[in-house]
C-alpha cells in the first residue's frame, strides 16, 4: 500500500477500514516512484467479538501526533509543546518520590514521655468488712466472695513541649511494650494459681490504655514490675567493650554497624591492598579476638556482643488495708514515635487518589490521536486521489495484486523481479522461510507418526 493509502481490498471505502496494529513491510511494485512503500497489514479473523477482543486487547498506546500534520492543524504544536513539558513535570514528580522514599527509609523519631501510674485496689477484705459490721471472718458466707485485690498498671503519653495546631494520633498504653510481668513475693503454697503474671504483645490484638490483673489475697504483697520495651526498629544492648569503643549502650544493629565503619575509617584499620580486610587494632582484637577480619563477617561477629535490653524494673507493695491505694511516685520514661512528617511523607508517596484520573485521561488522550491520526490517513488517500486519478488507481491496483499473490502464494505473477537478486532480500522472506520449515517439519513428523501406525508385512 502507498504511504497514506489505507488498504481496503474488494473497493472497501476507506472510512470503513479498522486500524489494526501489525504492518509487513514490502517493496513497491514496478511503476511505483522511487522511496515509495507498501504496507500489508495483517487483519484479525472472525466474528464481531472476536475483533472487539482483539482490539481491547491491543489497546493503542500511541500520544504522538503524526508527522507534518501542523501544516494543516497549527494547533497541533501546543499539543507538542504540553507533551514536552508533560514529561519534564513526569521527570521531577518521580525525583521527587524517590527523594521521599530515602527519607521515609531513614529513621525519623521524636522523643516523648511516657509517664506510668500503680495502683490498686482492694475488696471484701477483713478490714472492710468489720468497718461495715459484717462478720469478723475473711468471708462473707452469704455471698461467697473472698478477699481479693486488683493490680493496675497504666500510662499516658504527656503533652509535647510545643503543642502542635492539629491533634495527633495518640498511642496507647501497651504499644510501647514487648511484654509485662509481674513477680508476687508471697508463699507458693498459699496460692497455688502461682506468683509470676505475664502478659505478651501478640499480634492482631488491640491495644489498651492499661493492664489489670485480680488475685486473691488478704495481706500485703511486695510485688516487682518488669516493663520490657517494644523498639521498632529493634534495639539492642551492647557488651561492655562494645559500649565503651562506640559510646553507646543501647542501639539498633544498622546504627552499631555504622559505629565500627567509623571507627575503622578514624583509626584507618583498612587494608593496604585489599579493602575488605580489617587490621584489628587493641580494642578490636579484644572484640572479635582476631589480628584481622572480613568486613563482611563483622556483623556476625558482633551478635556475641549484643543482647536484648533491660527492662524497666518498678517495685511496688499491694496494700489490701485501704480500698484504694496509688504509688506516691509516677515513672516516666522515654519513648519514641514516629514523626508527623514521616506519616505524611509515607501517605504522599503511597497516594493513588488522582491516579485513576489520569489513567482515564490518558485513555482519552490516545484515543483522540488515535482519530486524528486516522482522519489523516483518510485525508491524504483522497487527496491523492483526486490530484492524479488514473495513476492513483494503476498503483492501487498493483499493490492490491501483490497482497493477492501473497495471500494465494502463487508465483506466476511478476515472474521478472522473482528473477532478481532484490526480491529474495525483502523483509517477507524470514518470516516465509520460517513458515516453509515449519511446514515440512510437521509433514515429516506426520511421515513418522504413520510409518509407527502402519501394521508390519
Amino acid at each position: 500500500m502507498i504511504p497514506g493509502y489505507p488498504q481496503h481490498p474488494g473497493g472497501v471505502p476507506p472510512q470503513m477500514m479498522q486500524p489494526v496494529p501489525q504492518q509487513v513491510q514490502q517493496q513497491p511494485p514496478a511503476g511505483l516512484p522511487q522511496g515509495a512503500q507498501l504496507q500489508y497489514r495483517k487483519r484479525p479473523t472472525g466474528d464481531g467479538d472476536s475483533l472487539a477482543r482483539h482490539i481491547k486487547k491491543k489497546r493503542p498506546t500511541e500520544r504522538n501526533m503524526p508527522a507534518k500534520i501542523d501544516t494543516f492543524v497549527p494547533e497541533s504544536k501546543v499539543y507538542t509543546e504540553l507533551c514536552e513539558f508533560e514529561k519534564k513535570i513526569d521527570s521531577i514528580i518521580m525525583r521527587k518520590r524517590l527523594d521521599i522514599q530515602e527519607a521515609v527509609g531513614k529513621p525519623a523519631k521524636t522523643m516523648r514521655t511516657l509517664r506510668i501510674f500503680v495502683s490498686n485496689t482492694a475488696s471484701d477484705q477483713p478490714m472492710q468488712q468489720q468497718q461495715n459490721d459484717m462478720d469478723d471472718d475473711g468471708i462473707d458466707l452469704s455471698s461467697g466472695s473472698a478477699p481479693s485485690w486488683t493490680l493496675r498498671i497504666e500510662g499516658r503519653l504527656l503533652d509535647p513541649p510545643i503543642p502542635t495546631k492539629k491533634a495527633q494520633p495518640v498511642q496507647k498504653f501497651t504499644s510501647f511494650f514487648r511484654s509485662i510481668v509481674v513477680k508476687l513475693d508471697r508463699d507458693p503454697n498459699m496460692y497455688p494459681e502461682g506468683n509470676i503474671i505475664e502478659w505478651h504483645k501478640q499480634p492482631g490484638n488491640t491495644d489498651d490504655d492499661g493492664v489489670e490483673i485480680k488475685r486473691k489475697g488478704d495481706t500485703t504483697v511486695n510485688a516487682r514490675l518488669l516493663l520490657e520495651m517494644d523498639y521498632n526498629p529493634p534495639k539492642f544492648k551492647l557488651s561492655p567493650v562494645l559500649s565503651e569503643m562506640l559510646d553507646m549502650k543501647l542501639e539498633t544493629q544498622p546504627q552499631i554497624m555504622i559505629g565500627i565503619w567509623k571507627y575503622i575509617q578514624l583509626n584507618k584499620l583498612q587494608g593496604a591492598d585489599d579493602k575488605r580486610l580489617v587490621q584489628c587494632d587493641q580494642k578490636l582484637q579484644q572484640l572479635f579476638g582476631a589480628s584481622q577480619v572480613q568486613f563482611s563477617h563483622i556483623p556476625t561477629l558482633i551478635e556475641q556482643h549484643l543482647s536484648r535490653p533491660d527492662p524497666i524494673v518498678i517495685d511496688y507493695t499491694i496494700r489490701v488495708d485501704r480500698e484504694f491505694h496509688q504509688s506516691r511516685k509516677a515513672f516516666d520514661i522515654d519513648v519514641e514515635l514516629d514523626s508527623l512528617l514521616k506519616q505524611k511523607m509515607m501517605t504522599a508517596v503511597a497516594g493513588t487518589n488522582t491516579q485513576k484520573e489520569i489513567l482515564a485521561l490518558d485513555d482519552k488522550i490516545v484515543q483522540c490521536v488515535q482519530s486524528i491520526n486516522n482522519s489523516k490517513i483518510k485525508r491524504d488517500f483522497l487527496l491523492q486521489f483526486a490530484q492524479s486519478p488514473v495513476e492513483f488507481i494503476n498503483k492501487w491496483i498493483a499493490s492490491q495484486a501483490r497482497d493477492l499473490e501473497i495471500i494465494l502464494g502463487e508465483s506466476q505473477v511478476n515472474l521478472e523481479e522473482m528473477r532478481q537478486s532484490d526480491f529474495y532480500k525483502q523483509g517477507w522472506v524470514k518470516e516465509a522461510v520460517m513458515h516453509y520449515l515449519t511446514s515440512k517439519s510437521q509433514q515429516r513428523l506426520q511421515e513418522l507418526l504413520n510409518q509407527q501406525h502402519r501394521p508390519p508385512q
